[in-house]
């Protein structure tokens, strides 16, 4: 059997070198332990792994590296397609990765002595000739570096922009200097659709649209380059040739059937258009634990959902959710506290993408998408989206045009607030003789500001009353319950799925207690929330089910994180199933009448 039949396959586009990956992870950077050393002072030493997944690859950028450029874009990595090329950047190094079937035909074929330069403007191809003499000839090929594509001999359908690699080219002794000239800023157009009125809503921009506003992605790497999301990204169309399929094909003839949002022009997830979306967003304040309890509440939702529902929960794009999987794998898989410690969402991070909004350039949160069905009737299918917000996104400072990022709360069909009862002054003087390390930082309290803030961008967004409460359901979720359950006495928080149907009387009589503790150490907490909506559920929840412990990094500083050989989950999906009961109630049956 042909060893090279199957797998992945990394090719060195200027030495002509290649590897095998023939263990995952496979490791590039500068470091010893690298299966593909780069000596290069400006790469770190694991910049980015090779990652195979049953039988898919994906290459990752590692914890520290500002992501990978990977077929000209800079983020924090994706899949390998299998028999398509890819291209990689790593310091100075020009790469071009290919996974799928006969990669050694594909080996056999690559040429690092040939490269051709072609011009995106009039689709013209230009070579072959050196790389070395790429700076001289580029301009009889494409006069506008923004034009000009570099291919390797043996590349067809993806190549490196000429801004990447001029700068990486030295110059001939006696040839012109090497030219490096800035990506152009793309101009931002508004969208001349109705942004209010639509069937379908948006999961990143949360603007509405209809059916026949859709826009088709081009997959001919030829196209790529648009207007709107600048040079790195696909062209978007309105597509008005389909083949025999009812397939979308681009300029190049190519069926495309990947679908775009007409305003941010992000690409939708595979059959958005097949079913409704519920957005599930989770409210809280900065290092409240929501980047934990979203990588807890999946594992959980998967098992529990299918085994006490019949309902099956799954990725609606692996890829897209590539981020929060590996953090889920990250805090399950991990073996040390210093390995299940999962980064603090930022920002300007991995989570956020630069998208137009509203005739802006504005930083968006990745959606994460699930698809949810049971085995009866398909109708009933449906996907729900979440977001790892970063807390400071949620600070009334933080609500402008140009920040965005937490508008998503007033398309919701549910509203989750992750309350620390460690950052809230009054609980922590009730905590005496816990030891957990958590209660030894200090960080202010504004906890119910935030809540507040939330009330105003709802009504501001939706146009109500201050004096309107939405009926949008509403769960104030009181995180870290294992340190806290011994303040409510005798009485016990009880579980509520029983026979698989969630009985909403014993989730009812939980949330009073819940909300009677809160109402006496603080009642802002309540008050807030009940002017919001009108169904409000108060919930103990322990994403973790245990305390995290202290341990020193590799630099001697000092960290807390949680202990993997303790974790016990408890309460963190009875929440989500209440929202569900709500909305979709053929999927999470209820016993109550009431609701």
């Amino acid at each position: 059997m042909n060893l090279f039949s199957l797998g992945c396959v990394l090719f060195d586009c200027t030495a002509g070198t290649y590897r095998m990956v023939e263990k995952t992870p496979f490791k590039i950077g500068s470091g010893d332990d690298c299966d593909w050393r780069i000596d290069d002072p400006q790469v770190a030493a694991e910049h980015c792994v090779i990652q195979r997944k049953a039988s898919t690859y994906y290459l990752l950028s590692s914890a520290g590296a500002e992501g990978v450029l990977l077929d000209g874009m800079l983020n924090p990595g994706g899949q390998i397609t299998p028999n398509s090329d890819h291209t990689l950047i790593v310091g100075q190094r020009l790469f071009a990765l290919r996974s799928g079937n006969h990669v050694d035909q594909w080996i056999a074929r690559m040429n690092s002595r040939e490269w051709f330069v072609f011009n995106k403007s009039n689709s013209s191809m230009f070579g072959p000739v050196a790389f070395g003499d790429l700076p001289m000839e580029w301009p009889n090929a494409a006069p506008q570096v923004s034009d000009a594509i570099f291919l390797c001999g043996g590349l067809s359908s993806m190549g490196f922009y000429a801004e990447h690699v001029l700068p990486l080219i030295p110059p001939a002794p006696s040839g012109p200097a090497p030219v490096s000239m800035p990506l152009r800023q793309p101009s931002v157009e508004p969208s001349s659709i109705d942004v209010e009125y639509g069937e379908f809503t948006c999961p990143v921009c949360w603007l509405k649209f209809d059916r026949g506003d859709t826009m088709s992605v081009a997959v001919h790497a030829f196209l790529r380059g648009d207007p709107i999301l600048g040079e790195a990204h696909m062209q978007r169309f309105h597509a008005t040739r389909f083949n025999d399929r009812g397939q979308a094909v681009d300029a190049m003839n190519i069926p495309s059937p990947d679908l775009a949002c007409p305003h941010c022009r992000r690409k939708l997830p595979p059959g958005f258009l097949d079913g409704p979306h519920h957005i599930f967003s989770i409210v809280g304040a900065p290092s409240s634990g929501k980047s934990y309890y979203l990588s807890v509440l999946i594992k959980i939702l998967q098992t529990t959902l299918f085994q006490e529902f019949g309902v099956t929960f799954r990725d609606a794009d692996p890829s897209e959710n590539v981020i929060l999987n590996q953090m889920k794998i990250q805090l399950f898989s991990a073996s040390t506290p210093q390995e299940a410690v999962l980064a603090k969402t930022e920002l300007e991070g991995a989570m956020y993408e630069t998208l137009p909004r509203l005739g802006r350039q504005v930083r968006l949160p990745k959606p994460f998408i699930f698809n949810l069905s049971s085995k009866g009737d398909p109708s009933d299918d449906f996907s729900v989206v979440f977001y790892d917000n970063a807390g400071e996104h949620f600070e009334p400072t933080r609500n402008s045009a140009d920040s965005p990022g937490a508008q998503h709360i007033a398309a919701a069909s549910g509203i989750f607030f992750l309350f620390d009862p460690l950052h809230n002054t009054e609980f922590r003087r009730q905590l005496t003789g816990i030891d957990d390390p958590q209660l030894e930082l200090h960080r202010v309290d504004q906890q119910d500001i935030i809540l507040a803030e939330t009330e105003v961008r709802i009504k501001s967004l939706l146009g109500l009353d201050s004096r309107q409460r939405i009926a949008t359901p509403l769960a104030v979720i009181v995180g870290k319950s294992d340190t806290w359950l011994h303040l409510l006495g005798d009485q016990q928080i009880q579980s509520p799925v029983i026979d698989g149907r969630l009985n909403v009387q014993i989730v009812r009589e939980n949330s009073e207690i819940v909300r009677q503790l809160l109402v006496h150490l603080c009642p802002a907490i309540v008050a807030n929330a009940e002017a919001i909506s009108s169904e409000v559920m108060y919930f103990a929840a322990s994403p973790l089910g245990c305390s995290p412990v202290e341990f020193a990094d590799a630099r001697g500083n000092r960290m807390i994180g949680p202990d993997p050989q303790k974790l016990n989950p408890r309460h963190v999906e009875i929440p989500t199933l209440w929202v569900l009961s709500k909305v979709v109630p053929s999927m999470v049956p209820s016993d109550d009448l009431k609701t």
